[in-house]
């Protein structure tokens, strides 16, 4: 009986994430909108600056389209504006003398086709770095797709789980929990999930988009 209750948990548990991922997607979309109309752009003219197709715009701000992290640096630099400006109501400003703590569950959800994103310490706007726990979820380069590729570094911690990297200059690696590793994101790279359940992982992103975006302030 108990073995009953806890599946039936599960699927409720995995059913409400589900609903979460699908909301986050919504408010990603309206708020891509809403600061392309508050900068005065057309989706043309977004995508021109931030190197995006129109038709992917267009398909993010109707919810027809998870972005990608790369689709969602460009973004930033296209609309000139933090990350988490992306999901917040407001935009968020810059401060002196910075501290943020994000508890358990409390980041904010982003999901795409590979990964499930969870940003965190999002109060604190204009980060050199930003700090990301995410869920693997592709198991095969194939059903990965195209592989990333964008300004910056990246440290990828292993909290659970196994994942291979992949990067455009290395061999594969294969990652357990309590690995970590450290690349060029500028190289063509990709995380395989290489266990029978999603694997999990804290990431740590820098971009010089943000940094050049924080020198212009």
């Amino acid at each position: 009986m108990k073995k009953k209750n806890s599946s039936k948990q599960k699927r409720q548990s995995c059913l409400s994430a589900d609903d979460t991922a699908s909301e986050a997607s919504i408010q990603l979309g309206n708020r891509v909108r809403q600061l392309r109309k508050e900068k005065g752009f057309s989706q043309r003219e977004l995508a021109k600056l931030s190197g995006i197709s129109y038709s992917a715009i267009s398909k993010i701000e109707n919810k027809q389209l998870s972005p990608t992290y790369d689709s969602l640096v460009r973004l930033v630099k296209g609309l000139n504006c933090d990350i988490t400006d992306l999901f917040n109501g407001e935009s968020t400003q810059r401060l002196l003398g910075r501290r943020s703590i994000t508890r358990k569950g409390d980041g904010l959800l982003h999901t795409t086709n590979n990964y499930s994103y969870e940003l965190l310490c999002n109060d604190i706007a204009y980060k050199k770095i930003i700090p990301l726990r995410a869920r693997i979820k592709a198991k095969s380069s194939r059903e990965f797709g195209k592989f990333s590729k964008h300004e910056g570094e990246e440290l990828i911690f292993v909290i659970s789980g196994v994942i291979e990297v992949h990067t455009e200059l290395y061999r594969p690696e294969i990652l357990q929990q309590g690995d970590c590793i450290y690349f060029d994101s500028t190289m063509e790279h990709a995380c395989i999930n290489q266990g029978d359940t999603d694997a999990e992982i804290f990431w740590v992103c820098s971009s010089s988009i943000v940094e050049a975006t924080i020198n212009k302030l």
